[in-house]
């Protein structure tokens, strides 16, 4: 059972800063965001708005979304967030973006 109060369950108990460890998941390579919100635990919305701020801070590179229907990459697109469908064909398969770090020199 999962403690909460009155306003929503308790969060677990964190030694790192959520941005921290987003960063370590980032250095091991090109991950999605599903993937990042299984590692971290919170949820797709949160760490979306966490990667907007840290690509301020930091190089985030970003392989571009991608429609798998018709293979339309979404290359100038800047947001964090999946596009909804595709300008091509309409299709709302789309892959999702993939981040990692920037190496460093």
């Amino acid at each position: 059972m999962s403690a909460s109060n009155e306003q929503g369950p308790i969060p677990p108990a964190r030694s790192r800063t959520i941005r921290q460890q987003l960063v370590d998941c980032l250095r091991s390579g090109p991950v999605s965001i599903g993937a990042l919100s299984a590692e971290i635990g919170l949820s797709e919305k949160q760490l979306q708005d966490h990667l907007d701020d840290l690509h301020r801070q930091v190089k985030l590179v970003m392989v571009p979304a991608r429609c798998a229907k018709c293979g339309f990459e979404f290359k100038t697109r800047r947001r964090t967030r999946k596009p909804g469908k595709c300008p091509r064909c309409r299709s709302t398969y789309i892959e999702e973006p993939l981040y990692s770090l920037a190496p460093t020199q």
